[in-house]
């Protein structure tokens, strides 16, 4: 089966479209969002069904959002040239099929004359070829990596090769040679130890009094340890105390008593000083914001300017929202122009059919073409009278009757001459834009045609609005500019907000002038009384320094800070101290923290220790005990022979499920092997083929190595799968998946899929890729779509979905 056609109803962005595959290769070109997977993912629909709704499978469903149709169909040329048409459209399940053998219906179960025994996962495996799948490769490791490339061409392999593996997996659940916890392992063990305690129990004299020693020595062990698990527990809760004071016990080191000053600074010549000095500070902040500042150059400039023009600026303040309502109209009339360009945008939209260039038909260019109601009807009265008379008069009949022929001829070539009246003739049709247009559309369109005069109207006299206001800007403008109330370089038109600003600043610089006028005289009288007072504080203090000796304040603030600093550290040792208490002759003894932190270590060491050896003890001596009990029990022996045939059936249980879990996972892998070697002669040799030519005949050969796939090198050298690079690995998964479906085209030759599966090929592998596509065509139709654009592929072997884009929006 060859596919010929493709019509799509519906699907995705797709509606009514027809694509043809008459070549055996078909490129199919368009950029991202053009609709060529959807393309593909419709072939698979239509031959296998519909995405269901449920779950997350309604996101792969592709149902058109401009159209109610969903589906399509497939045309298929078989050798014999007949025809199969399959056609799907929505419906119950996976939608509903209806399949055509030429153009005679035929059963749906027919359908297996083009898909064989495969389903969509089958189709998807073999002929589907895509960047997931591709990508996917990359992925795995070196086994997953082998497994996938033996497996292809092998139906159900994976599958087998994953119960393969678990089977092995729960054997070894079962039992493993260097396991401990598996049921078999644990059997075996639990049988060695009731063989061993069968043996004692058969000696109960020598097993007693062996006990009975073992359990005196244990608790005297017990004793001496226990005896020394409480010094160690002591020892180490000693160490753990002490380190909890050691960061103390640092700062009382570091803190050494400081020497007693004779000269101390009393609080109250303290505050005296600090008081006079704040007052000081006050006072010089003060002298510093009583400054009035004078006015710099710019603000005199700006001042000069307004006692000049002073009537004008205060015209341009008043008249400043004169200036705003110019602002508003004109952004009023833009945005209407807006919603009018928006109106006529739409009215094109609405009826392609309009053009700029119609004008609107006067009343009596519309009646010229109106049909006309009134018929003349007299040749068919004639023809009427004459059939009567032709009845009635026998002798003239034959005169009556041409009379009737003539008079229904002469009224049916006047009804033809009335329906094909030629618009041609109206000359003001083709003036006013109407060519190519029938009687009805010109008439229809009319009230559009009316809408969209009225619309160039309202365009027009709002431009003249605007371009009126804009004249008016620029006159305000170069007022604005010539008064210096804008600058030459200011390129935006909100004049308004400039104007605000300028007289914001304005008003600042006359309320500065002011100030400067009406502070000066007071200014004098604040700088002598602060003068003064500066004195008397100066003198103060100094007073004080001299009583210390000291020459400046900064002398006077650390001697001071001395002090404080001195107490400080004298309250800070008083408290270490009374923490540390009696701890502290023992924090003596070591230099430093880590050499306490070392002992601390050891000793939790030790306690530990002894600890773990106290608990095993403990167990030792219980587990003693309950065997003294035991041996003297006379039903034990009983229990202890009852355990070993349970042990032993147990162990059989084991070993029987654990053999036969081995045996089949190595079965399934050897059968696999044999079908696989038995399977591939034909395929590999195509597979070499192919091999060869998309690695520029670096590889010359794929054979089997006991049971392992491997490819030879033209330099003769032997590689497995794993051990070849990542992009020679996906050239062989081609080319083992391309043969396996060329082999099998005798059973079905359904078209192989592409979807831009090698966009992360350099340039040479995307030839030798489009080489062996050339050839694998010759027996099996090939539909590849990609992004990039294809070169060197012969024009009619291209199909570009862009111009497909195209015509569906012209449509």
């Amino acid at each position: 089966m060859k596919l010929v056609k493709a019509n799509i109803y519906g699907f995705g962005k797709w509606v009514d479209q027809k694509f043809n595959f008459e070549q055996d290769y078909q490129v199919i070109f368009g950029s991202n969002e053009a609709g060529k997977t959807t393309l593909l993912n419709f072939i698979q629909s239509i031959l296998f069904g519909f995405a269901s709704a449920r779950g997350d499978n309604k996101y792969l469903q592709y149902k058109p959002k401009n159209s109610s149709k969903y589906g399509g169909e497939l045309i298929f040329k078989a050798d014999d040239d007949s025809t199969w048409t399959v056609k799907r459209v929505t419906g119950k399940g996976d939608g509903t099929v209806t399949l055509f053998h030429d153009d005679q219906q035929v059963p749906e179960s027919l359908l297996s004359e083009i898909i064989g025994n495969f389903t969509k996962d089958d189709f998807e495996n073999t002929h589907v070829f895509d960047d997931r799948s591709i990508l996917s490769i990359y992925s795995l490791d070196e086994d997953k990596l082998e497994t996938e490339v033996m497996s292809i061409g092998a139906v159900g392999s994976k599958e087998w090769l994953a119960t393969a593996e678990k089977l092995n997996h729960d054997a070894e659940d079962i039992y493993k040679p260097r396991g401990q916890k598996q049921p078999l392992i644990v059997n075996l063990k639990k049988n060695d130890e009731l063989l061993e305690e069968k043996s004692e129990i058969e000696n109960q004299q020598v097993a007693y009094q062996r006990v009975k020693n073992q359990l005196n020595q244990t608790q005297a062990e017990f004793n001496e340890n226990e005896s020394l698990l409480k010094q160690a527990s002591d020892r180490e809760n000693n160490l753990q105390a002490l380190d909890k004071k050691w960061s103390r016990y640092e700062q009382l080191l570091q803190n050494s008593n400081p020497s007693n000053s004779t000269d101390q600074i009393s609080d109250e010549d303290w505050e005296d000083v600090l008081k006079a000095n704040q007052e000081l500070s006050t006072l010089k902040e003060t002298s510093d914001s009583n400054k009035i500042a004078n006015l710099d150059n710019v603000e005199k400039s700006i001042l000069d300017n307004y006692r000049k023009n002073q009537t004008r600026l205060d015209y341009v303040r008043n008249q400043k929202f004169e200036l705003q309502n110019l602002q508003f109209h004109r952004d009023d009339m833009n945005s209407k122009l807006l919603k009018v360009d928006t109106q006529v945008d739409q009215l094109f939209k609405n009826h392609p059919e309009l053009s700029e260039r119609m004008l609107p038909l006067i009343g009596e260019e519309i009646d010229q073409l109106a049909p006309q109601t009134n018929k003349n009807n007299l040749p068919l009265i004639i023809c009427g009278i004459a059939v009567v008379l032709a009845l009635i008069i026998n002798p003239w009949r034959w005169i009556f009757v041409a009379v009737a022929l003539a008079s229904g001829f002469w009224y049916w070539y006047q009804e033809r001459l009335n329906h094909h009246n030629n618009l041609d003739s109206y000359s003001f049709l083709k003036e006013k834009g109407y060519a190519n247009l029938s009687r009805e559309a010109v008439l229809g369109i009319q009230g559009t045609v009316i809408a969209l005069d009225n619309f160039h109207t309202t365009q027009t006299s709002l431009v003249d609005g605007i371009k009126s206001i804009e004249v008016d800007m620029n006159k305000w403008r170069n007022i604005l500019i010539e008064l210096n109330v804008l600058d030459d370089s200011y390129k935006g038109d909100n004049y308004n907000e400039q104007i605000e600003k300028y007289f914001a600043r304005l008003d600042q610089i006359m309320a500065k002038a002011d100030l400067v006028e009406q502070t000066q005289a007071q200014t004098q009288k604040i700088t002598d009384d602060r003068k003064r007072r500066l004195g008397e504080l100066n003198k103060a203090i100094f007073a004080i320094l001299q009583k210390y000796q000291i020459v400046n304040m900064e002398d006077f603030i650390r001697m001071h800070t001395s002090q404080v600093e001195n107490q400080r550290i004298r309250t800070q040792i008083k408290q270490d101290k009374d923490f540390l208490g009696n701890d502290l002759a023992e924090l003596q003894k070591y230099s430093n923290h880590s050499e306490l932190m070392q002992k601390l270590t050891e000793a939790a060491a030790k306690r530990t220790e002894l600890s773990e050896k106290n608990n095993q003890l403990s167990r030792q001596m219980g587990s003693l005990k309950e065997q003294m009990q035991q041996i003297f029990d006379n039903n034990h022996y009983q229990r202890v022979i009852a355990a070993l045939a349970q042990n032993k059936a147990d162990i059989i249980e084991n070993y029987d499920e654990w053999l036969a879990k081995k045996l089949a996972s190595q079965w399934i892998r050897r059968m696999l092997n044999i079908a696989t070697k038995n399977r591939y002669p034909k395929m590999i040799k195509k597979a070499t083929q192919y091999f060869a030519l998309l690695t520029n005949q670096n590889y010359i050969k794929i054979d089997f190595n006991k049971n392992d796939l491997v490819v030879i090198s033209k330099s003769k050298n032997k590689f497995n799968v794993h051990e070849l690079s990542k992009a020679t690995t996906i050239q062989l998964y081609l080319a083992l998946r391309l043969a396996f479906v060329t082999e099998i085209s005798d059973l079905v030759k359904l078209p192989i899929l592409i979807d831009d599966a090698f966009v992360d090929f350099d340039i040479s592998r995307t030839e030798n890729v489009f080489q062996l596509i050339k050839e694998i065509s010759k027996t099996n139709q090939v539909i590849y779509v990609t992004a990039n654009e294809p070169q060197e592929i012969p024009e009619e072997h291209i199909l570009n979905l862009e111009e497909k884009e195209i015509v569906q929006s012209y449509k």
